[in-house]
This record gives C-alpha cells, structure tokens and sequence, in this order.
C-alpha cells in the first residue's frame, strides 16, 4: 500500500546548464533541472527560474538564452553554478568553463557542454514561486564526436545527466526503444 508523501516531485528531470547574457558583452551561467520539450513543432521548450535568481533579470530583459547540455564530467561544474550567484561570482573564471559565440542569439553556448540550444523567449508564465519561460528553439549545436553514423546524438557519447531531488544521477544504459513495444512478441 502506498502512503502519502510530501515529496512531491517529477524525476528525473535534465541537469542543464543555461546561459544568459548580460547585456554588456559577458553573460551568467544557471544550472537547471526544470526544463522540458513544450512542442515539436514550432521546436520549443521550457524552463522554470525563480524571479529572486540573479539569471531571472538577466533573461527578462535579454529575451533569450542558450540551453546546455553538460556531460558528467562537468558535474562539479554544474553543481556548481547552480549553488552559487552570477551576483557574487564570475562563474566562468570560477568553473573554467569557456563561452563560444552563439549563430542566433547573444548569449554564448559553453564549449565544454557538447549539445546546446540556442533559444529566444515567446511566452511568460507566472507559476506560484517560478516563472516558467516557453521558448523556440532557434538552433541545435552538437559536437561531431557525439554523432552516430544517421548524425543523431549518441547518448553514450553525450553521458548527459539526470537531477533528482539534491542529487545528480547517470543514466546508464538504454533498456527499451520508443516503438519497440510494436515489435514486442508479447502482442
């Protein structure tokens, strides 16, 4: 039997790495994990920032932001600019992470994060202590290392990373493919 819980959470979610600019040439780092695909077509997502975070601001008036995807090798990182504010922090200097020039948008995607979209806001949301921002997606970068041979992301490559309520999980490995269930014996 199941009992209540006030844990009440959606996991996993994405651990991610959002970059702002700043207005005046630099740009802020976020880590996230609520973000979600909103709609295939037009290609947009989501993410959900509190208004008291310092990136907040910034996105208000930039109006765009670029999503990165970090690998598990740079969960120090990550956890690491999601515990410290871009208001006390240059947190490129403090991670050593590199910002690389974006195609469509202001804010630089992060060169050590090998998949990263670059996003500009069409709709607010005010959601209790979050603002949640759909955005559309206006160009998709991911390093050639990380492609298979259709030119698809290979996750294995990629070892992207889960958030689950203050911890950061791997994935580990796939154990069913969308559609398999159609080709499923059992049937």
């Amino acid at each position: 039997m199941k009992h209540e819980t006030k844990h009440a959470y959606v996991f996993p979610d994405p651990a991610a790495m959002v970059t702002v600019s700043d207005g005046a040439g630099g740009a802020n780092i976020i880590t996230l994990a609520w973000v979600g695909m909103a709609s295939s077509d037009p290609r947009s997502i989501t993410i959900a920032i509190r208004p008291t975070r310092h990136s907040h601001g910034l996105l208000v008036a930039a109006g765009e932001f670029c999503l990165n995807i970090p690998g598990e090798e740079l969960v120090r990182e990550t956890d690491w600019c999601g515990v410290h504010s871009g208001r006390d922090f240059d947190k490129w200097t403090e991670t050593g992470l590199t910002p690389e020039p974006s195609v469509h948008i202001a804010a630089p995607r992060i060169t050590q994060c090998r998949y990263a979209l670059e996003c500009t806001v069409t709709e607010t949301v005010h959601i209790g202590v979050h603002d949640l921002f759909v955005a559309r997606v206006e160009g998709a970068y991911a390093d050639p290392a990380i492609l298979n041979d259709r030119g698809h992301v290979d996750y294995t490559l990629l070892r992207p990373m889960a958030y689950m309520p203050d911890q950061y999980w791997s994935l580990g490995e796939r154990i069913y493919g969308y559609g398999d269930s159609k080709k499923d014996p059992a049937e």
